[in-house]
């Protein structure tokens, strides 16, 4: 089978969506399947005549920061599925997804069958139809709809009114299993990963480990609480000057980007992942580091709700003021924590690629009987 994996954000920019097109392409290449991507991700001068093991089409403006940005993305769209005889479209969209979006309706267009797997939660405001026709009635019946978690998906289906399927993203537990090292004694390792943006929240994760540390410290408590941040973006800048102006130098560390393998190592000796943003719609970099055993502290209404349960394989909280509290907690609470840790290690999430591969399968064979039904 050929598939076209459409997706206006891919490697070597790095986040949610571009990690998992990139490893779903893989693994189905290894299952025996075809699959090429098409995205508005340009290639970076610096990169240019690197091979990648699936073929990308790539159709961005080349601008600064990696960013995917095409003026009339159907057009490159439209000649592609042309000339590639694809069996499918699998469409992967994010809040607002212009080149998806175009992938979307040049498709169907052609008369292919679609698979579109929403991966962000909606936004806060309407967006026009024209950048997200997936979410609308009439679109939605012609294509087999998914979203990355239940949290996702319900919106869709209230919206549209069709079955919409979650397809979990996909990760090997065993590739996250690790032993932890002896920690410093006294001192509770945070540690959080995560683009830089906005949505993600760096400068509140900020505000609160200060809360946390300085309800610590006026208690008299002898834990040291440590905050590590991996991954960089535009914010970089505005959260060293918070960094400085908070006096957290000795205790706050940016790291930037660093790879799979340094973080299994990292998480070795770290004792609790930090993930403060609301719109989470999976959060995959969460399920990580339950897989390493890490207590996850996140925002209870997310899609990291669906492989962390409360004080089972962490700490959900309601908001900024629960989520200090529950590292306070975890900080001075060392059976709480030790214990979090040894169920996550023990147990492992439903999200291993042999089952979401399984799951996507089902979904393109979804959208072969739609596109049969409606023709």
């Amino acid at each position: 089978m050929r598939v076209a994996h459409i997706s206006d954000c891919f490697v070597p920019r790095l986040g949610g969506i571009e990690m998992q097109v990139n490893d779903l392409t893989r693994r189905q290449q290894e299952a025996g399947l075809s699959p090429e991507v098409l995205t508005a991700t340009p290639l970076p001068r610096r990169m240019r005549g690197r091979s990648f093991p699936v073929p990308i089409h790539r159709s961005g403006l080349p601008i600064p920061a990696e960013i995917a940005n095409n003026p009339i993305p159907s057009r490159p769209i439209r000649r592609r599925l042309r000339a590639g005889g694809y069996d499918l479209v699998h469409v992967h969209a994010g809040v607002g997804s212009p080149f998806a979006a175009a992938g979307v309706r040049v498709a169907l267009e052609l008369g292919l069958p679609v698979a579109v797997t929403v991966h962000c939660l909606p936004a806060g405001f309407r967006l026009p139809d024209v950048l997200t026709p997936w979410a609308t009635p009439e679109v939605a019946r012609r294509i087999a709809l998914s979203a990355v978690s239940e949290a996702a998906a319900r919106p869709l289906r209230e919206r549209t009114g069709v079955d919409v399927a979650v397809v979990p993203n996909g990760l090997d537990p065993q590739d996250w299993a690790i032993e932890p090292v002896a920690h410093e004694p006294g001192v509770v390792e945070v540690v959080s990963t995560m683009r830089l943006s906005v949505r993600k929240r760096p400068l509140p994760m900020l505000a609160m480990v200060l809360a946390a540390q300085r309800r610590l410290a006026a208690a008299g408590s002898p834990v040291t609480l440590r905050l590590t941040v991996f991954g960089d973006g535009k914010l970089m800048p505005r959260m060293r000057r918070y960094v400085r102006r908070h006096g957290m130098a000795d205790t706050v560390r940016l790291a930037g980007r660093v790879d799979r393998a340094e973080l299994t190592e990292i998480y070795r000796r770290a004792d609790i992942f930090l993930a403060p943003a609301h719109l989470e719609s999976f959060g995959i970099a969460a399920l990580e580091a339950r897989c390493a055993g890490l207590p996850v502290v996140a925002m209870r209404a997310t899609g990291i709700t669906e492989f962390v349960a409360d004080r089972r394989e962490g700490l959900l909280a309601d908001g900024d003021p629960g989520m200090t509290a529950a590292l306070v907690e975890l900080a001075t609470d060392e059976p709480l924590r030790s214990g979090i840790a040894a169920h996550n290690r023990a147990t492992a999430p439903p999200t291993a690629w042999t089952t979401v591969l399984d799951t996507v399968d089902r979904e393109y064979r979804r959208a072969m009987t739609i596109r049969g039904a409606t023709r």
